[in-house]
């Protein structure tokens, strides 16, 4: 008995059969695998070429191949003629759409409301406009003059806490008592430090990174800045943190993170920001006055390890040079290698300054250098070189 297979739904007997039915079968499923990328017109050819018989099958799974394909094509046509019926019911609808010609009087009155509904949505737009940048300047305000404050609370504070310690130290020694200040013992690159002044034990604790304090008083008796400087190995640090290493925009004055408290340096260079309130090195420029000088010729810089008064020497306008600009940079001068270089120094700085002080220095000698940002040119900065005295 010839055997019997099912395939596509439609019977075949015989070895023959069954070969001839699977082979149209595998062709099938072949031109099916590339009809779903086929459009409309590669459906119609490839039916021309079924009804043609281009491509020919051996069995009767190639007639009812083609008749789906036919079916496919008609579903097709269908969809398609009745998409462009929609699209033709839409632009027809589109003419015939017709506005109501507007009397003259009329016109212009649409034209005024018109007018008018513009102005007032363009005045809308500035008002909410200007209400915004309003509220965004207060805030800006608000938070400005918070933070200015919290710096100079913090900076009084600690103010505050070394006057009282100075004094202190003062009515202990005076008295000759037993009972004096304690000292702090600490180590700078696993080596012992000095013992650190009295006067600054309190600050040091509360922010281990502090070396120093500046002040400079003018003739009559003011305060003219008086601030804690900090030091650490990144020079970016304090520019947008304060003393109690909260975020603020003052930052802290700090020391050159390459200068040595210890050594010392023959420059100690301390940086801070040009604030426009005044806070920091907001007010050093105004040392480009030689008057001004005359009154604050002195500047005190105490490291936590020795007091220290320094004479001013120079004032001077220069900028930030490129790395491979051979021109004088004051803010890599830190240590000379010797006379020669240190003289030359000396030179180039004498000849920015914008006034003659009369005040010199040898090698030998100790400088300090305050520097700041100064908005009269790109990348404009601001100095002030001071020599230790003796």
């Amino acid at each position: 008995m010839d055997k019997i297979v099912i395939i596509e739904g439609r019977k075949f007997r015989g070895d023959k059969e069954i070969s001839a039915a699977n082979a149209d079968k595998a062709a099938i499923d072949r031109i099916k695998g590339s009809m779903d990328n086929m459009s409309l017109s590669d459906l119609k050819l490839l039916s021309r070429k079924l009804h043609s018989g281009r491509i020919n099958f051996g069995t009767v799974l190639g007639e009812d191949f083609i008749e789906e394909v036919d079916k496919i094509i008609d579903s097709m046509e269908s969809k398609e003629k009745e998409s462009e019926e929609k699209q033709d019911l839409r632009v027809n609808v589109k003419r015939t759409t017709v506005k109501k010609p507007l009397k003259p009087d009329e016109e212009l009155d649409a034209q005024a409301r018109k007018i008018l509904e513009q102005q007032e949505k363009t005045r809308k737009i500035i008002l909410f406009s200007s209400l915004f940048v309003a509220a965004a300047c207060i805030l800006y305000i608000a938070i400005y003059n918070i933070t200015k404050q919290r710096s100079s609370n913090t900076t009084d504070l600690l103010g505050n806490l070394r006057d009282q310690a100075a004094r202190e130290t003062l009515l202990a020694n005076g008295e000759n008592t037993e009972d004096k200040p304690d000292t702090i013992i600490h180590y700078v690159d696993e080596e012992e430090a000095p013992d650190i002044l009295p006067e600054y034990i309190d600050i040091y604790n509360k922010n281990k990174k502090l070396i120093g304090w500046l002040e400079i008083a003018d003739i009559n008796g003011g305060v003219f800045l008086s601030y804690p400087v900090m030091q650490t190995t990144d020079n970016e640090y304090y520019l947008t943190h304060g003393f109690n290493q909260e975020n603020d925009k003052n930052g802290c004055i700090f020391m050159d993170c390459d200068c040595d408290a210890l050594k010392p340096s023959d420059n100690l260079i301390l940086y801070g920001h040009h604030m426009m309130s005044g806070n920091m090195f907001g007010n050093l420029v105004k040392y480009e006055s030689e008057d001004f000088y005359r009154n604050h010729r002195i500047i005190k810089f105490d490291t936590i390890y020795e007091h220290g008064e320094y004479e001013v020497m120079f004032a001077f306008r220069t900028s930030l040079k490129y790395e491979n600009d051979i021109s004088f940079k004051y803010y890599e001068f830190i240590d000379a290698n010797g006379p020669e270089e240190f003289n030359s120094y000396m030179n180039e700085m004498a000849e920015m300054s914008l006034y003659d002080t009369g005040v010199t220095a040898v090698w030998g000698d100790h400088l300090l250098t305050l520097s700041t940002c100064d908005y009269q040119e790109d990348n404009g900065r601001f100095a002030v070189v001071a020599r230790k005295i003796n």
